[in-house]
């Protein structure tokens, strides 16, 4: 899966989310005494910030990725609502909200103390909506429903779901043939029966089935469970810091996650979700579902507080690439910018065929010289043209993208000509650096250099490394 391939995924999607919104209240501050009227600490408040939680987290993680999403809730006659409908409306006007009379808008407060959370106050009432409230969902529904390919019942049990209602929207959604994802957080599970897709956590999946949830096996036999006893299609088990567990009719995938350092786990559910409906909605295969949907949930664990990820979050490393390589239009308007800000602007050039120690302490050494490198690499074909027809051993693209990883390569150009010299020449670079026994004067570029004031510095090779040495071992 790349980029432009689930971008367009995203941009074909239209979700539709029926669910518990709430607003998540941030108050940063510090602690430094205990007060004098108990033994509790002093909280100096200093910052805050207020975002969507609940299923306005799922709607704000799928608009963040691009996808056409429209979102049906409920909110109090209370400020915290108009709160929330100001938010919502700075992101889209593809929202619906029932004002609900003596229910207030439901708010999490947490304070926290360089980054630990010291406590949270919740505000909220879980009585049973009114019969209006739910005829007002219902009735949006049915009319939103086949302008979407996905519905999302995003259930925080804060009221909103009870077995008929949510029975309606589950039979609704089967007869337009329209796939239903249910995040569960009623422990009765009879209410999502004949869902497409639910996704328990391993704790409530443990608690619903009084089974153990400890490790992939008993994960298997609590998500055929769950599957047999409410008909549900397919089961995604999320397991915090153990990945992902996925159990269908034909297939059963774990994903486990990679270990990454941990923030908040605020939400992080909510993007698993958002990143699965575009999966689903568009039939990607589960294992490509599960590992985005991993990316995902390991990127929002790492930021403070419930958080969106974005489609260059996603794809950070294929968009780096992305962004590192230029064409020379690119590059000279790059350059030019560079040189207003009076950044001092290195050019190298090379095959680097085959990556190696010497090629790596050279383009550190390189980059050492100036604020920006520039590195420009010979063509496939320029390359057989002087290392012979065996040569490269690896293509162009590849060899871009190896380089593009290293931090000391600002951006890639690759060029056919034999010689840079009309990238040296349109560039204008300060510096040019070359490796091994050059002299200087013998450099390509060097007398040009000279009429803009730049230089050339030459970079001694490490012996022992080289591509032609590499090949001989092999032979």
């Amino acid at each position: 899966m790349n980029f432009k391939d689930f971008s367009n995924y995203c941009s074909n999607t239209r979700a539709l989310i029926i669910g518990d919104i709430m607003l998540d209240r941030y108050v940063i501050g510090d602690v430094n005494r205990i007060s004098p009227e108990a033994p509790v600490p002093v909280f100096l408040s200093q910052s805050s910030k207020h975002v969507l939680g609940g299923a306005g987290n799922v709607y704000n993680n799928l608009i963040s990725l691009g996808v056409n999403a429209t979102l049906i809730s409920i909110i109090g006659e209370d400020s915290f609502g108009k709160q929330i409908q100001k938010m919502l409306k700075k992101k889209s006007k593809d929202f619906y909200l029932f004002k609900e009379k003596n229910k207030p808008t439901t708010v999490k407060t947490r304070y926290s103390v360089k980054g630990q959370q010291l406590i949270r106050i919740d505000e909220e009432k879980k009585q049973k909506l009114s019969d209006l409230a739910h005829k007002f969902i219902i009735k949006r529904f049915k009319k939103e429903i086949l302008k979407h390919n996905v519905v999302i019942l995003s259930d925080y049990n804060k009221g909103i779901f009870n077995q008929k209602f949510t029975q309606e929207l589950i039979k609704l959604s089967n007869k337009c043939n329209i796939p239903i994802i249910v995040d569960p957080k009623n422990k009765d599970f009879n209410i999502y029966k004949n869902a497409s897709l639910i996704t328990p956590n391993k704790l409530e999946a443990s608690l619903v089935t009084n089974l153990p949830c400890n490790n992939n096996r008993e994960i298997e036999i609590c998500a055929k469970n769950i599957m047999d006893k409410y008909t549900i299609k397919k089961v995604l088990i999320t397991r915090g810091s153990e990945g992902l567990s996925y159990r269908g009719k034909k297939e059963t995938v774990h994903k486990p996650t990679k270990k990454i350092e941990v923030f908040d786990v605020s939400g992080a559910g909510d993007t698993v979700l958002a990143v699965l409906s575009v999966c689903i909605s568009n039939k990607i295969s589960i294992k490509n579902s599960l590992d985005l949907a991993n990316r995902a949930a390991g990127l929002v664990v790492g930021k403070l507080g419930t958080s969106t990820i974005s489609l260059n979050e996603l794809f950070k490393e294929e968009q780096l690439f992305i962004n590192k390589k230029c064409s020379l239009l690119e590059l000279k308007k790059i350059v030019a910018d560079y040189k207003r800000k009076k950044y001092k602007v290195g050019f190298t050039n090379g095959c680097f065929d085959i990556l190696h120690k010497g090629h790596i302490n050279y383009l550190k050494e390189s980059k050492k010289l100036c604020d920006k490198l520039i590195v420009a690499i010979n063509s496939d074909s320029s390359v057989k043209k002087i290392k012979g027809k065996n040569r490269p051993i690896n293509n162009q693209e590849d060899r871009a993208e190896i380089l593009a990883a290293l931090s000391s390569c600002d951006h890639i150009i690759i060029f056919n000509q034999l010689t840079p010299i009309q990238l040296i020449t349109s560039l204008k670079p300060d510096i040019i650096t070359k490796g091994g026994d050059y002299k200087k004067k013998n450099v390509v570029g060097y007398n040009e250099i000279k009429k803009w004031q730049g230089q050339v510095h030459i970079i001694n090779y490490i012996k022992g490394n080289s591509t032609t040495g590499i090949l001989e071992k092999l032979i």
